[in-house]
């Protein structure tokens, strides 16, 4: 029997621990308890896998196991990934229709992903089932479907598997130079990844191949060498596969006693395995060994056994059966229902004229209830009438009461925020426009009596007033169009690492002249839901604040920390800082209080208003941290959605 392998999800698993013990499996389950749902069906997959050595009874119940997990999660490529092993169990135990049938629902699922390299794989795995339902033109078109994909797709991870199974395909059919040549390569690409357990395979096939091109010396070297590998490695299923095909070399060489002993002592590791195909080809061996012996019983008792391990590996033609067994019990079902349903209609139509019966009857009740108590309750009708209107009357004065109070207390607010809004505007703002007049007035007055320092020295300080006014006024229009409602909110998914980009080279200039420098830590590829117009607005504020309040030859980072419910954006400087006092005065309309920056900057407080109100506007919430002399942290969350 030419050894296929079909098996290619795991690869990279079953070559790092195919040698070892039971530790592998033991630190796997010790894993489940803590595990998320996700990491629990990958690991029953794994343990599905490393049980293919052991026992592949279990081994398809840790992939139940994954495919039970993977379907109450509604994950759909875990799905497809437990099935594809549930076939991967079948196919070891000789089932290959069940198996084909696994494999072909792993194979819908993989092409509604649109995974290439899954629906390859599952490729190899249907050519491998088609070669043992000895459909070998399928086979063949699978396997090389499966090739095309991977060549495209510049991925050799698979390519053992495919070549080994082209020469399997080509074995059954006899074409055994084209067989030889592929499991030759298979070999070869086998030893240029140092793959054990791939090897003995790749020499297990060129071991039988070559015994049926009659080179009996070089399948006893390549079976021998595979048969050692199989023992290093512990794979019973492989050492029965090898064991057999001793055995049969040996038959053909009338090496009587030694071929006996060597099926023998496959039989035992095939049943210890569970694995049917392997059971079946040394039945039909010892067979053909006690008819050469002349014991007639014993060759006929051996037949028997084979052929009872061959109808159990079930055929398509079988689940064909088994499918149209299922319409029928389905439609005899229906059929039996629909006359239940009859039934259960016309008593309900009976039931039905009844119930109108009995509601007509409650129908009149009711109407003559109703008379008596219109003339029962006609004399007071006024008088109630009369009660609910001054009822109304009350509540509506109750209510424009109320509308007065509210609107009183609106109006408080707003002259107090006028108030404030005014004493912005006359403190802040004539400031910076003193320095831009009187140092204007000088240069364009006297120029000729400054040096050309002292001129770059006062057009340094217009500059900056210019800049004080033009921030001053953008927030105040910013704000203004806050409080009457005109801002437009428009957020959407997207990265903001090119906000912050563009934000600090705005002050890029500011810092470079105070010697500050400023880090961004925030990963380039960190997405949130936000509105750029506003998130700049916020950023600009906290980032000027920040040059301002820091010292020369400071520094400033802005950063960033993500939850599972939102991310934080922090602007931290190792500035002048502020008090417990100052703080509690933050995001403050009436309680904004300003400080000269370490360059005498000056500011309004407006900014951070700002910065609150938008905030607001992205469900977020803004905070500082702050102690004197130790600089201060500006922090601010946006939604993932």
């Amino acid at each position: 029997m030419l050894r296929n392998t079909a098996f290619i999800l795991i690869t990279s698993l079953a070559t790092s621990v195919i040698a070892l013990s039971q530790n592998p499996i033991d630190s796997l389950e010790n894993l489940l308890d803590d595990a998320k749902p996700e990491q629990q069906v990958e690991i029953f997959c794994d343990l599905s896998q490393l049980y293919w050595q052991r026992s592949f009874d279990t081994s398809l119940l840790m992939a139940t196991h994954a495919h039970n997990m993977a379907g109450d999660i509604e994950s759909v490529p875990l799905l497809a990934k437990a099935l594809n092993m549930m076939g991967n169990a079948y196919f070891l135990m000789g089932d290959f229709t069940n198996a084909a049938e696994y494999y072909y629902q792993a194979l819908t699922l993989r092409e509604e992903l649109g995974d290439s390299t899954s629906i390859a794989k599952s490729f190899v795995n249907i050519g491998a089932v088609h070669i043992q339902l000895k459909d070998y033109p399928q086979a063949l078109l699978y396997l090389k479907k499966a090739h095309e994909i991977f060549i495209s797709l510049h991925d050799e991870s698979y390519m053992f598997s495919i070549l080994n199974n082209l020469g399997a395909t080509y074995s059954e059919i006899e074409q055994y130079d084209t067989a030889y040549q592929y499991v030759v390569e298979a070999y070869e690409f086998a030893i240029q990844q140092n793959d054990m357990a791939d090897i003995s395979i790749a020499l297990t096939n060129l071991g039988e191949i070559s015994m049926e091109m009659g080179m009996y010396a070089r399948a006893a070297e390549s079976l021998g060498e595979a048969l050692d590998i199989s023992k290093e490695l512990n794979d019973k299923a492989m050492m029965a596969t090898i064991l057999s095909n001793l055995g049969h070399l040996h038959m053909k060489k009338a090496e009587y006693p030694a071929a006996y002993k060597l099926f023998m002592e496959s039989l035992g590791y095939a049943e210890e395995v569970n694995s049917l195909p392997d059971k079946r080809e040394t039945y039909l061996y010892l067979s053909q060994y006690f008819e050469i012996m002349k014991d007639n019983r014993r060759a006929l008792s051996y037949y028997k056994l084979y052929n009872v391990a061959r109808d159990s590996i079930q055929t398509q033609e079988g689940l064909a059966k088994i499918k149209e067994m299922e319409v029928k019990s389905s439609a005899q079902a229906l059929q039996q229902e629909i006359q239940v349903l009859k039934m259960e209609s016309e008593i309900s139509r009976l039931k039905q004229f009844w119930q109108r019966i009995l509601i007509l009857f409650l129908a009149l009740l009711a109407i003559l209830g109703i008379l008596v108590f219109i003339i029962y309750y006609q004399k007071n009708r006024f008088k109630r009438e009369t009660n609910i209107l001054l009822e109304k009357k009350n509540i509506q004065l109750e209510k424009a009461v109320n509308q007065l109070r509210e609107s009183e207390q609106h109006l408080t607010e707003l002259n107090s925020t006028k108030d404030k809004l005014f004493s912005i505007i006359g403190h802040d703002l004539r400031n910076p426009l003193n320095a831009l007049l009187g140092f204007s007035e000088l240069i364009s007055g006297n120029s000729r009596e400054y040096t050309f320092e002292e001129i770059q020295k006062y057009s340094r300080i217009i500059n900056e007033a210019a800049k004080n006014i033009h921030l001053l006024i953008e927030n105040l229009l910013e704000w203004s169009r806050s409080q009457s409602g005109n801002i437009e909110f428009n957020p959407s998914h997207d990265i903001i690492y090119p906000v912050i980009t563009e934000i600090i080279k705005v002050f890029s200039m500011q810092a470079e002249k105070k010697k500050i420098v400023i880090n961004i830590t925030v990963p380039e590829d960190t997405k949130a839901y936000f509105d750029r117009n506003l998130l700049s607005t916020i950023l600009r504020n906290l980032v000027n604040n920040a040059v301002k309040f820091t010292p020369k030859g400071g520094m400033i980072e802005v950063a960033c920390d993500r939850t599972e419910d939102e991310l934080t954006i922090s602007v931290i400087d190792n500035g002048i800082g502020m008090t417990g006092e100052q703080k509690t005065q933050l995001f403050r309309l009436n309680g904004t209080i300003t400080m000269p920056g370490t360059s005498e900057e000056q500011g309004t407080g407006l900014g951070l208003i700002l910065c609150r109100e938008f905030v607001d506007m992205h469900r977020g919430r803004i905070w500082a941290d702050s102690k004197p002399g130790k600089g201060s942290s500006f922090h601010f969350t946006l939604p993932h959605s």
